[in-house]
């Protein structure tokens, strides 16, 4: 079985706090095996670091500079203790050239195939990004360090909570703001195979799915805002955290 996959399921926020607010959306989520990538290709379909209808770049994740994803997580991993790790990443490739990750989860595995970590890399709408590691043995907090969300200060912590992914893949994340506010934010999705047929039908069924991440982001923002919510301005980088 191909160790690559794409999952379609829906994604859930919900905020609390002073203010309630709810929503979901459909979303395909691709597991990238990170071992395998050139074996994904499909000429115009699917490519890679190349123009296709969908295509993984390394330039979006990790340093961002087009240093290879696998290069940059091997290196990050090491710095924590972990050696030989195999990497499978959780994210959006590009659709039509643009893609807007959020957050990617990358599976670190050892050479006996054992989740032993699994790292969260966020980025914010401001070209921005940060990395969370969570060791498999350790459910520790995790304070925050990149100003994501307008609506959420720089005080609080995320307590994430995946499982591995199979047939099926759930992945839950949880925000506590010291003023009182949480957010949850989590997907559930059912594995397909990455297979051309499949491509095909995930651009037919939602040919928009990175450009609609972005629009539904800044719709939300308008939304909270028109609710009255207070707005935390991005700090500056003497202020904020990390």
């Amino acid at each position: 079985m191909n160790p690559s996959g794409i999952y379609k399921g829906i994604v859930i926020h919900h905020r609390s706090g002073h203010v309630q607010h709810r929503f979901k959306h459909r979303l395909p989520w691709f597991l990238f095996d990170l071992q395998t990538l050139a074996q994904l290709q499909r000429g115009w379909l699917f490519a890679i670091n190349s123009p296709a209808m969908l295509s993984f770049y390394d330039l979006d994740h990790g340093a961002r500079d087009g240093t290879p994803f696998r290069e940059w997580l091997t290196e990050r991993l090491a710095s924590h203790g972990l050696h030989n790790m195999k990497f499978k990443v959780l994210c959006l490739p590009r659709f039509f050239g643009y893609v807007f990750n959020p957050i990617s989860v990358v599976y670190c595995f050892n050479n006996d195939q054992e989740l032993v970590a699994t790292l969260f890399e966020v980025h914010n709408t401001f070209g921005e990004s940060c990395t969370y590691i969570q060791l498999c043995n350790s459910d520790e907090p995790v304070p925050k360090l990149l100003h994501v969300s307008p609506f959420f200060s720089m005080q609080g912590h995320y307590e994430f909570t995946v499982t591995e992914p199979m047939g099926s893949l759930k992945v839950a994340i949880r925000y506590f703001d010291d003023a009182g506010s949480t957010l949850f934010a989590g997907f559930q999705g059912e594995r397909i195979a990455f297979s051309s047929r499949n491509l095909i039908s995930t651009l037919i069924t939602a040919p928009l799915a990175t450009l609609g991440v972005t629009l539904d982001i800044h719709w939300q923002a308008l939304v909270l805002w028109m609710k009255g919510l207070r707005i935390y301005h991005k700090p500056t980088q003497e202020t904020q955290h990390g």
